[in-house]
């Protein structure tokens, strides 16, 4: 139970806010489009510190987990200050607050009294953009229900 709560207080809040973005439509993966959407659909708690980061599981780094998902967890603390300071040079919100008001930010979000920023479609980039095959796909579909 302990372990579920933390996991949602870790996890959860750093997704969920109105001050972070949701997206209408898939992008590339490893394009400028999903870099750029996984600074600003994501936030980070307070970071830094052996103690900090390991109490945290360094799930307070969820913007670096998302652009780099295959960086190590100790590498963290290196990338975290160089990140921010590139995403302040470009205008790019860089959100990074404590678990209380991410917390109650998620609360809001979960009961309707807030909803989560709609992305702009006029910053979209077609050519970053998830383009699926609907033929295919509903072959699969077909296939799997026989």
């Amino acid at each position: 139970m302990v372990s579920n709560f933390h996991d949602f207080v870790v996890i959860a809040t750093n997704h969920a806010g109105e001050d972070l973005y949701r997206f209408e439509r898939g992008c590339k993966p490893k394009s400028p489009t999903f870099y750029l959407r996984a600074v600003v659909s994501s936030t980070n708690f307070h970071t830094g510190g052996d103690v900090n980061d390991f109490l945290h599981g360094w799930l307070n780094y969820q913007i670096e987990h998302h652009v780099w998902p295959n960086l190590s967890m100790l590498s963290y603390q290196k990338a975290q200050p160089e990140l921010q300071a590139i995403c302040e040079r470009y205008g790019v919100p860089y959100v990074q607050e404590d678990v209380f008001t991410r917390l109650h930010k998620t609360y809001n979000i979960f009961t309707g009294r807030a909803a989560m920023r709609r992305y702009p479609d006029k910053l979209e980039h077609e050519k970053d953009m998830m383009v699926w095959n609907e033929e295919r796909a509903s072959a699969r579909v077909s296939v799997q229900a026989a």
